[in-house]
């Protein structure tokens, strides 16, 4: 199974979820905020470019929002020395939710890379925060850097939950590579099909 068909479904999360990080921010940057993540979220990475280089867009985004924005277009353009650099400047102080919420773009970016060095650095610094969905970051670590089958169980249970089908495909994607950690290549065929016949499905609904 492709990594960055998991990754891009949790960027789309992720960015969705950053507004909330805006709450104690003042209205007017909470607009922009909004509309930079608004044009990230639709690949307009040119109006993107230009709001940011506007110098009202430098005087009120705070360094973290706007270190964060950056990072944000360059991943989903897949700009991997780009990244490395805005990774490194994040050398400010940050609350542990700022500090969450960059810790995951490393552990999902590297991750997807498989990069088992950084990988493990921000692993290990999001165990040091004791995140709530700790258990889901266990599990994408076992799969994709171990090659581990440890959380089979806990994964179709996670499937048997979920309710939504745009919410099962990240799950099916990641049982499918566990069930090939195991041996089992008849299994995760059948599961990527079902990944595949999904995709397609968005993809003639356009």
């Amino acid at each position: 199974m492709d990594m960055k068909y998991i990754l891009i479904a949790l960027i789309v999360i992720l960015l969705a979820a950053d507004l909330y990080m805006q709450v104690k921010l003042n209205k007017r940057r909470n607009e922009l905020i909004s509309k930079l993540s608004d044009l990230l979220a639709s690949q307009k990475y040119e109006e993107f470019d230009k709001l940011m280089e506007e110098p009202q867009t430098q005087r009120l985004i705070p360094a973290f929002n706007y270190l964060f924005l950056k990072l944000n277009k360059q991943i989903l353009q897949d700009d991997e020395k780009a990244v490395d650099e805005t990774f490194k400047a994040f050398n400010m102080r940050m609350n542990n939710m700022q500090k969450e919420a960059l810790y995951k773009r490393g552990f999902y970016y590297y991750l997807s890379k498989e990069d088992k060095e950084n990988t493990l650095v921000y692993y290990q610094l999001l165990k040091q925060l004791s995140v709530r969905d700790m258990q889901l970051l266990d599990v994408m670590y076992d799969t994709y850097i171990l090659n581990g089958n440890k959380y089979l169980d806990f994964v179709n249970e996670q499937l048997a939950a979920c309710d939504k089908e745009e919410e099962k495909m990240p799950l099916y994607a990641i049982l499918a590579d566990i069930y090939r950690n195991c041996g089992e290549d008849k299994k995760a065929e059948e599961i990527e099909k079902i990944v595949a016949d999904y995709t397609e499905k968005l993809k003639s609904e356009k």
